[in-house]
């Protein structure tokens, strides 16, 4: 890895000779696409916001984006291997930007999905070379409203990129106006129905439990999202299982999002070297094309000479594949299994973060049946 390391540093000063021109590795017609960088964005913190006027937050693991057309992948600089590692990055990176703009309760990351979340969050990778950021973002309620439906697109320059990793992400400022932007639209939301939103979110994860007994509490409107029929009693000692299983399940997925905060800081130096490389392997490989059309463009004289010199350049600053399948494979994104005691009972979840969790939903639904005598659920 050290050796490794020391050829990525090669390429990013070779890189610097560079004209720095901003350039990309993405198709020209999916960049005439996207919206204009967002350029510098100031993070919006709330004042004084009360509990009633919060509600928390599921940030699902992203879509890493991987073409299925393998052939596409290495002239769009896309390492499958670590494009899966910034879909596990990225959403910590946007958890701390929510969360410093005080206005939510709890911001978990989740392995999966899960639409009894209160305000879920997803998120897909459209594109990522360490000089362009471009990310597909939703936010969707517990009724199924939605609140975002977006595309952001960020770009860095020479000066996000100091000798010295920082804690500041190059692309800091996309995290920050994504989180902006659905504090602008928590503003408009009102006091009652943040409320309703909470009590949708409880009813739809008892329905996940048992649809016979709290199936009749919600019903759907005529734009598909659900409203409520009616509350339980707050003594339901039903609602009290219930919400005790449903601790149960966040008790697990804080610790979870514990697993995600260790991964992202393991990786964060040499993800940052990984993207430092990404921006500069770009510009060289912009830099040799612009070259050849000028060569082609001004005829041969002395021409083979000189590109010669230009091939050998490029040639000797880029990491071979070889090099970069190696680097992708020192990124540590495995987790430890995770012991949890429910009942009484001790049980050891092995696998993926993801397995870990359908693991312990299973688990939490069938002691939830043999406590109430309801059938278990997949």
């Amino acid at each position: 890895m050290r050796r490794l390391l020391a050829l990525l540093c090669i390429a990013l000063v070779a890189g610097c000779s560079s004209n720095g021109r901003q350039v990309s590795l993405a198709p020209a017609a999916e960049i005439v696409a996207w919206p204009e960088p967002i350029g510098a964005v100031t993070l919006q913190r709330a004042q004084h916001t009360v509990e009633d006027a919060r509600i928390d937050l599921g940030l699902v693991v992203f879509d890493p984006g991987i073409p299925s057309d393998e052939s596409t992948h290495t002239e769009r600089g896309i390492f499958p291997k670590i494009r899966e590692v910034e879909s596990q990055y990225m959403p910590v990176v946007l958890r701390e930007a929510l969360v410093a703009s005080d206005n939510w309760g709890v911001v978990r990351v989740l392995p999966r999905d899960d639409k009894t979340a209160e305000l879920r969050i997803t998120g897909k990778i459209i594109h990522s070379d360490g000089i362009d950021l471009v990310l597909h973002i939703k936010a969707i309620d517990a009724t199924g409203h939605l609140w975002l439906d977006s595309i952001y697109h960020d770009q860095t320059g020479p000066d996000d990129y100091p000798a010295l990793a920082t804690e500041e992400d190059p692309y800091g400022d996309i995290y920050r106006k994504i989180a902006n932007d659905l504090g602008n639209v928590k503003a408009q939301v009102s006091s009652p129905q943040l409320a309703g939103i909470r009590n949708v979110a409880l009813l739809r994860y008892a329905g996940s439990l048992s649809p016979e007994a709290f199936g009749d509490f919600l019903a759907k409107d005529d734009k598909g999202e659900y409203v409520l029929r009616r509350l339980p009693s707050q003594d339901d000692p039903m609602m009290g299982r219930v919400q005790r299983i449903r601790n149960q399940e966040y008790l697990f997925i804080d610790t979870v999002d514990e697993q995600y905060v260790s991964l992202y800081e393991d990786m964060a130096p040499t993800y940052y070297l990984w993207r430092q490389y990404g921006r500069e392997r770009a510009i060289h490989i912009e830099e040799y094309q612009r070259r050849t059309a000028d060569r082609d463009n001004y005829g041969q004289r002395g021409s083979y000479i000189a590109m010669e010199q230009i091939y050998n350049a490029f040639k000797n600053s880029k990491i071979q594949d070889q090099d970069l399948q190696e680097l992708a494979g020192g990124f540590n994104n495995e987790v430890a299994p995770t012991v949890m005691e429910v009942s009484g009972r001790v049980f050891r979840l092995s696998g993926g973060l993801d397995a870990q969790l359908l693991e312990w939903r299973k688990i939490l639904r069938s002691i939830f049946a043999l406590e109430t005598g309801l059938p278990v659920l997949e």
